[in-house]
């Protein structure tokens, strides 16, 4: 029996930006940092990690419009309705962090931890088991 990849394909509110990425996939994170709650409105935000190599538009890629924080994180956007489709830290990205809210494959997988805690909203308390980091896990000491 030949096994096949996981493929998770996701898009954007209105439609016009769709995508694919195929597995393998690397961590799946609730990140807390300010450019994150700042950009989706929300306590935190949700990323699977995806290889560049392994992500791929179905349609849309010219919709997509871009900005970058003080911070050199840049993130993609449908210039439509807003909905950010992945973010990154360098040009061009080796991985993309596609924002998990817009997949529209079903996964059954759970974040792996929360990032950037040093910058969480006080009205929000983590009530899971997850490990909890200040910033990223490799620049802790």
């Amino acid at each position: 029996m030949v096994a096949t990849e996981q493929v998770l394909e996701g898009s954007c509110h209105c439609g016009r930006v769709r995508y694919r990425a195929v597995a393998p996939f690397g961590e799946m994170t609730n990140c807390h940092c300010t450019d994150c709650r700042k950009s989706h409105g929300a306590a935190f935000a949700t990323y699977i990690e995806v290889p560049r190599e392994r992500f791929s538009y179905v349609q849309g890629e010219g919709e997509l419009h871009s900005f970058q924080a003080e911070s050199g994180l840049q993130r993609y956007f449908c210039r439509n309705c807003g909905s950010i489709i992945w973010n990154g830290s360098s040009n061009p990205p080796e991985a993309y962090w596609i924002t998990a809210g817009t997949l529209d494959t079903p996964i059954d997988r759970k974040p792996d931890a929360h990032i950037f805690i040093r910058s969480k909203v006080p009205w929000y308390d983590i009530k899971d088991d997850l490990p909890q980091h200040q910033a990223y896990p490799a620049t802790e000491g």
